[in-house]
């Protein structure tokens, strides 16, 4: 009995997606990234499993999200375990890519990505998480749902902590996936004052995709246009309907610098507080559940106190505390998913840091 042709299709793509799971589909700039998909050329991608469980959504700060002790327990276990292993290990190293792509942190997601290449089997089932930003539910299926929503990541470059001074120029893109009977392309391309995803209709059948552009660091938001159509005041992905005819769209979000800027210094240069003196995220109310629970993980990575307190909170007699102000809205919420960054990678450095 002959197969239908939507069918035989997807049968078709599993079969490509086994030889060729992703090294081959995705094109990146040059560095370690690249290097290591060159070396580990085409392999099956390894099972859901071992990717680990979900994590929360980063905003969600109910008990049973970042506003309890759940998650932030099992970040600190995963960094206290990496801490002390002599060598790294694929199935920690991919949790925390899945957490970094979570909370936009791009350029640590991509090395914990470098840190599965022992696995190359893992590698293979992360990379579409990345680009062209695949679900992680939906990360063993070899045809996407329509209407599925895209969250690619930057591209990879050598400097995990690097702005967009070294990200201007470049570009990477998946040449080539499925959703539902169709097939088709995306790219991110950075540039000194936007980026633009681009998606793009191969082939097969007409296709929604709803697609959400990542962000640099230090950067904010500017304009969004969809198709050069500005979109002002929108949130979230934008869909795209994508067919033989109207067979390519953009998505094109504009840079602005930070309206509040804070330190990022290079982690060389970073130490735990000396004994006795304290570590405090001041915020408005000072009683913020994420926060509080922050501070806490903090403390069990620092070995040094750290508190969450409201501003206007007075130190008592003695070293005075390294506070960290958190002002509400996206400047506070884009400074604590850094600050949460410098902590895993202090963490994860040499032990006298």
């Amino acid at each position: 009995m002959a197969l239908p042709l939507a069918a035989l299709a997807s049968v078709l793509i599993v079969l490509q997606e086994l030889v060729n799971p992703g090294a081959g589909l995705v094109s990146l700039p040059p560095g370690r990234v690249a290097e290591m998909l060159e070396r580990l050329g085409d392999v099956a991608p390894a099972a859901k499993e071992r990717i680990g469980a979900p994590w929360p959504a980063w905003d969600d700060r109910s008990p049973t999200g970042w506003g309890g002790e759940t998650a932030w327990r099992r970040w600190v276990e995963l960094l206290r375990a990496e801490a002390v292993a002599g060598t790294s290990a694929p199935s920690r190293r991919a949790e925390l890519a899945c957490l970094a792509r979570l909370q936009g942190r791009d350029g640590d997601a991509w090395g914990h990505l470098l840190a599965c290449a022992a696995e190359p089997g893992l590698v293979a089932a992360l990379l579409p998480h990345f680009s062209p930003g695949v679900p992680l539910a939906l990360l063993s299926e070899a045809v996407l749902p329509d209407g599925v929503v895209l969250a690619p990541a930057l591209p990879p470059v050598d400097d995990a902590r690097a702005g967009l001074r070294w990200l201007a120029g470049t570009k990477i893109e998946r040449r080539e996936f499925a959703v539902g009977e169709a097939r088709c392309a995306l790219a991110v391309s950075v540039d000194r004052d936007g980026l633009e995803v681009s998606v793009r209709h191969l082939s097969g059948g007409p296709a929604r995709v709803r697609v959400q552009a990542p962000l640099p660091n230090g950067i904010e938001p500017g304009l969004l246009f969809a198709d050069w159509e500005k979109l002002p005041g929108h949130v979230g992905p934008v869909e795209f309907q994508l067919d033989a005819e109207s067979n390519e769209h953009s998505l094109w979000l504009t840079f602005q610098p930070p309206q509040v800027r804070w330190p990022s210094p290079p982690l060389e240069t970073l130490r735990a507080p000396p004994p006795g003196r304290e570590l405090w995220l001041v915020s408005p109310r000072g009683d913020e559940p994420h926060l509080r629970r922050f501070a806490e993980a903090l403390s069990e990575l620092l070995g040094s106190v750290a508190r969450a307190c409201a501003a206007g909170t007075r130190p008592a007699p003695g070293l005075e505390p390294i506070v960290l102000r958190f002002d509400p809205g996206p400047s506070g919420e884009r400074m604590l998913v850094d600050l949460v960054g410098l902590a895993e990678a202090l963490a994860l450095s040499a032990p006298d840091r």
